[in-house]
Parts: structure tokens; C-alpha cells; sequence
């Protein structure tokens, strides 16, 4: 069964006051519409459509190359009401042949995969499924002022495809607030879904201060582990954390710095990437004695490219030789300057092996860290 979600983006967001239509109007590193899509459950789609003027294409392109190449997003020429646009998208999709299609309002950010899951597993039975919400206050109306039960419509609203189509295309000359009055003005039965109240619609400036209460940071962590063998035919040359070290040096393609490859490797693991051997592998020569802090300032540009922020970094040296502790303070600020970040988020600790092993017999160095990263800068 085919699925499809149509993100009507378009609108220019007068009441919201600024120059900037309110989907496209940045908050820290986010938009409000990357704030969906970022956290957007694309699996259960077969194709996305996003109804957004050309000129604020490029944005979602950069941001989102992946999901487009794949040609899960495409793109619909807005209207000049929401209906229209709403039928633009509609039609844009109509060769792919979609059972069913959720259409959804980029101004509410805050759509979670739980609800739309839902909307779909109504959809299995029904042909179409509303999402609401009920407050507690008591409400009235202006004109008699008796007391009324209302409940507020919010989107994605769920339809059979060829339904909500042939609505619009029968009723294209009339206008409507929403695409579930197409349903109601072919006098069908509205299939109600209770929703989520925290799915609010970002309209007015004052209702930014929901988008900071209710944004929920994205924290990930990774891991990371490095072990070298030390070339006792050296006494110096050691590279730890970027500093150089007055003790012999480990034998690597690279220049063998065990503390910045555990640090690269922890970061890939929070990002969901490969390894550093992945990415710079040790059969090239391009990387024959390479400067390490290279690929710290590689991972440095994912992060960028991701907009996460490394919010603790935690690296642990596994040696008995040498004692790093007169230069623990030189790493941490090595390591400040390479990531951007500040130093007192930064731990360097060392212990020894206890005379066992490869480690305990004095032949290698090895390193761990551990980095935690969110999508907020909360430093």
C-alpha cells in the first residue's frame, strides 16, 4: 500500500509579522520546517511532497540531499490560497498511484511520528481520519453566549487518495479552511482522531515561545578506541590529544595519535557513521604520516554539516608510560581549538594496565572517549 505526505509550506505567514514566511523563519540552527522534516519518520512514504516557492527550494536541497536523491521529496508550485496548493500537490503525486495520502501544515512543527502512525493504521479501514483536540476551558459562543462543545481540527489530516482528489477537482471553485470541509461538503462522515495538543500551529511571533518550550533536544552519544604499539627504537615523537609528548613514538600509517582517533571514532559512532578507517583508510598514501588533527577537523565539519553540538567529551589514556598529567592542560585546550569547543567540557584521564597485557608490558598506548552531542548548543 502506497503512502504519500504532502508538507504545504507556501503560505506567506502574514500574521506572523516578519519578513521571512514563518515555515522558513529561523531559531537557533532550525527552521521551523527542518524541525519537522529532521525528525520525519520517511519510511512509511513512498514520496514526499513539499508545496514551497522556488526560491526556498535550495534550502531544503541542502539540507535534506539524501532523502531527495532518494526521491522520497519532491516538489509542488504553491497556490495562491491553501486549497490550491493543497490540489497542486495532490495532482503532482496522481502517477505514482497512492492509496493513501496525509496532508500536513508546515507550521506545526511538533507532528509526531506516533500520531502519524496512527493516521495511517485508520486509513487501513476508513477513508479519512481527522486528528483533534479538546480543551478544558470552558467556551462560549461570542454571539448567544451559551456554552458549546468544540473541538479544534488539527493536520495531518488522513484521506483515500482518489477521495480527497476528485473533492478538490469537483470543488476547486469553492473555498475551504482545511482539506477535511472538501470531506464534510460531500456530506461523508468525518473519521475523528484524537491528536496531540502539543501539536501546535506556529502563527502569530508570541507563538515562538512554544516552539523553545516544547523543542526537544536530540542527545546521541558515541564511543571510541584507539590502540597503537610504541617503536622503542624512538625516544620521541609521541603524539597524544595533538601534543607532542617527550617519549617514543607509536608506529601507525598515520602519525598514530591514539587520543584524537578515539575522539574521531566516538564522534562517527554519535553521527551514525563509519569508522576513521573508513574514511581515511591506512592503504593510501595521502595519509602516510598525516597530521591527526585532519580528521578531528573532518569530524568537526560533519558535526557542522549534521548541526549537532558536542555538549561533553570525555577520553581516557590507557598506558603506563608516560604520566600525562603536566599535560593534561595543553590536550584540553589542543583539543578546545580543533573542535571549537570550550574547555571545561573537556576530560583527559589516564590509568595504567597494571602490568598485564600488551599495555601492561609496556609495548603499546591505547585511548577511549566518549562524546555526548545534541542538536542544541547547551553549552
Amino acid at each position: 500500500m502506497k503512502n504519500a505526505l504532502v508538507i504545504l509550506a507556501g503560505g506567506k505567514g502574514k500574521r506572523f509579522g516578519q519578513k521571512t514566511p514563518k515555515q522558513f523563519y529561523k531559531i537557533g540552527n532550525n527552521t521551523i520546517i527542518s524541525s519537522f522534516l529532521e525528525n520525519l519518520d520517511i519510511k512509511p512514504f513512498s514520496v514526499i511532497v513539499l508545496s514551497i516557492d522556488k526560491k526556498y527550494r535550495d534550502k531544503i536541497k541542502d539540507n535534506f540531499k539524501l532523502i531527495i536523491q532518494k526521491n522520497k521529496i519532491i516538489f509542488s508550485e504553491p497556490g495562491k490560497t491553501r486549497q490550491e496548493s493543497s490540489f497542486n500537490s495532490l495532482k503532482k503525486i496522481k502517477k505514482y498511484k497512492i492509496k493513501n495520502v496525509l496532508i500536513h501544515d508546515a507550521a506545526r512543527p511538533f507532528c509526531t511520528n506516533k500520531l502519524i502512525k496512527k493516521i495511517l493504521i485508520k486509513l487501513k479501514h476508513n477513508n479519512n481520519c481527522i486528528p483533534f483536540v479538546e480543551y478544558n476551558d470552558r467556551q462560549i459562543n461570542k454571539t448567544n453566549k451559551k456554552d458549546e462543545k468544540v473541538i479544534n481540527i488539527h493536520t495531518p489530516q488522513g484521506f483515500d487518495y482518489n477521495l480527497i482528489y476528485n473533492a478538490h477537482k469537483k470543488f476547486k471553485k469553492e473555498r475551504f479552511s482545511d482539506d477535511a470541509g472538501l470531506i464534510q461538503k460531500l456530506n461523508l462522515k468525518i473519521n475523528l482522531l484524537k491528536g496531540e495538543k502539543e501539536n501546535i500551529k506556529i502563527t502569530y511571533p508570541e507563538d515562538l515561545v512554544y516552539f523553545n518550550l516544547l523543542k526537544k533536544p536530540t542527545i546521541r552519544s558515541g564511543i571510541g578506541y584507539d590502540i597503537h604499539k610504541i617503536d622503542k627504537k624512538t625516544k620521541n615523537g609521541l603524539k597524544l590529544c595533538g601534543v607532542k609528548l617527550p617519549f617514543s613514538k607509536l608506529i601507525g600509517h598515520s602519525d598514530a595519535d591514539v587520543g584524537l582517533h578515539a575522539i574521531c571514532d566516538s564522534i562517527f559512532g554519535a553521527l551514525s557513521m563509519r569508522d576513521i578507517g573508513y574514511y581515511f583508510p591506512n592503504t593510501k598514501s595521502k595519509w602516510k604520516n598525516a597530521d591527526s588533527s585532519t580528521f578531528i577537523i573532518y569530524c568537526k565539519k560533519k558535526l557542522i554539516e549534521k548541526g549537532y553540538y558536542i555538549t561533553n567529551l570525555d577520553i581516557n589514556i590507557i598506558a603506563e608510560k608516560p604520566k600525562i598529567n603536566t599535560f593534561v592542560t595543553l590536550m584540553k585546550k589542543r583539543i578546545s581549538n580543533l573542535l571549537n569547543i570550550e574547555k571545561n567540557i573537556i576530560s583527559i584521564k589516564a590509568t595504567t594496565n597494571e602490568k598485564i597485557g600488551f599495555i601492561g608490558n609496556g609495548e603499546g598506548i591505547a585511548a577511549e572517549a566518549i562524546v555526548q552531542i545534541s542538536n542544541e548548543n547547551i553549552n
